[in-house]
């Protein structure tokens, strides 16, 4: 404040300090909204995950599947070269 009868008095700019740190977002989440999103995500992620000894188990009984295909498929040809002849 300056005083009118004083000469030596100035006026100090008055200017607000920012806080510290980074700014606020106006859309920033709150603690709990952040969980239940993270909590979220941790669900749907439970729901695709496949264990390997499962993965490996459907990998063995398709490779079986495709050779029986193959054998059959090489019976198949042979009778029908069989009833060609």
């Amino acid at each position: 404040m300056v005083d009118p009868l004083d000469p030596g008095t100035l006026a100090l700019p008055l200017t607000f300090r920012r806080a510290r740190g980074r700014p606020r977002k106006p859309n920033a989440l709150t603690p709990a909204e952040r969980a239940r999103r993270y909590r979220a995500r941790q669900k749907t992620l439970a729901m695709h995950v496949v264990p390997m000894a499962v993965h490996r188990d459907v990998v063995r009984a398709r490779d079986d599947a495709q050779a029986e295909v193959l054998r059959l498929r090489g019976e198949l040809e042979q009778l029908l070269q069989q009833l060609r002849h």
